[in-house]
């Protein structure tokens, strides 16, 4: 358990490495809040919007937690898996006395630790006097941290399986491109899911995206019934549980497809 502590001050330490990279973060992520805020500001005010799902004040509550809520999420673990692969490091990772995945999420904890801390709790705080406003819906504040944990583990398992596929194509950033610009659009990050065009919203039901942001991101901001909450926290398990078996099998399968590699 001790090696999977020191690796979480690993991912800790290099996260604050370079501590203007922090607050330039930090002020990127004030900045990106302020312009969200603005543009759905200006977009109600002008009447551009036709009787839309969620009124001024759920949309612009819903995009505040939105960017807190990513703040907490993010992951760079398919960065990781890359710079092992290319660097041919991997091999090496592979043979130690330690669990290769469970190292990423050590590392990954400890990199998420550092993000609450520096971006979170700042950027609640300000969005809180800035806009003085009720955030989340405090009675539903206990099924809202469980669906983020939810959200997070769906987060590290889809970076995960991305990750993997360097085994075969040693480099992804092409594919974390692509899909991350549709993860962007359809996990409810940037826009509510509830505002998409009805064939887009149908399709999107059968994809994990919206069970990262869109589910926690809902139960924090709006008021739903027992029963709604518990059918969403149910598919985020399930993608859950899809995740982790399609995460397994590319995980055994490149593993052998690495090996006859060479690394």
């Amino acid at each position: 358990m001790k090696k999977y502590v020191d690796y979480m001050k690993i991912g800790m330490k290099e996260h604050l490495v370079y501590s203007g990279a922090v607050w330039a973060r930090l002020f990127s992520k004030i900045i990106y809040l302020y312009l969200q805020f603005c543009i759905w500001s200006a977009l109600f005010t002008s009447g551009c919007i036709k009787n839309p799902a969620l009124d001024k004040t759920n949309i612009l509550r819903y995009i505040v937690i939105a960017t807190i809520v990513s703040t907490i999420i993010e992951c760079n673990v398919i960065e990781k898996i890359n710079e092992q692969i290319q660097s041919g490091n991997i091999a090496t990772e592979l043979i130690r006395p330690i669990g290769f995945k469970r190292m990423l999420l050590s590392r990954h904890l400890g990199d998420t630790v550092i993000k609450i801390l520096c971006y979170t709790i700042p950027l609640m705080i300000l969005a809180k006097v800035s806009t003085e406003m009720q955030l989340v819906c405090t009675y539903q504040l206990g099924f809202g941290i469980l669906s983020i944990l939810l959200a997070y583990s769906i987060q590290f398992l889809y970076s995960l399986i991305i990750g993997l596929l360097a085994f075969w194509f040693i480099v992804t950033w092409p594919i974390n491109m692509f899909l991350g610009a549709i993860y962007k659009l359809l996990s409810g990050v940037w826009i509510p899911v509830t505002m998409f065009p009805e064939m887009l919203y149908k399709v999107n039901l059968f994809l994990p995206f919206r069970a990262i942001y869109a589910i926690p991101v809902s139960i924090l901001a709006n008021g739903m019934k027992i029963n709604v909450i518990w059918q969403s926290i149910g598919i985020q398990i399930i993608w859950l549980v899809i995740l982790y078996i399609l995460m397994q099998c590319i995980w055994h399968v490149g593993r052998r497809k690495l090996v006859v590699q060479g690394g």
